[in-house]
């Protein structure tokens, strides 16, 4: 995970910074204020940073049933802790599967000495 946000945060500085500054200067409804910066950075985030895009791709049935879940029940989140919990484990699965495909191949000529 430190490696996504280390990629998000060369890759989408500029999106970043905004982002942050919105928050900060907005800090009582940054949520509805920041809407503009906040897509900015997904956009930036999912096209640049391989990872985010795929895990994207393969929860997301995860990530529209926690988000309709959060819709549902603004006043009471906690009861979408089971479709938070399906969607860190699709998101940390993926993440693994992900990692093991895009592993640096190691020298061959390095293993034989």
């Amino acid at each position: 995970m430190d490696d996504t946000l280390a990629q998000v945060r060369e890759k989408c500085a500029l999106q970043l910074e905004m982002y942050q500054k919105c928050v900060e200067n907005y800090p009582h409804n940054w949520d509805k204020s920041c809407v503009q910066q906040k897509n900015a950075l997904t956009k930036c985030s999912e096209e640049n940073v391989g990872i985010l895009k795929y895990v994207k791709e393969h929860c997301s049935k995860q990530v529209k049933d926690y988000d309709d879940c959060l819709s549902a029940n603004q006043s009471e989140p906690e009861k979408c802790i089971q479709a938070l919990k399906e969607l860190y484990f699709c998101t940390e699965t993926t993440s693994a599967a992900y990692r093991q495909q895009h592993q640096p191949t190691q020298d061959v000529t390095a293993e034989k000495k």
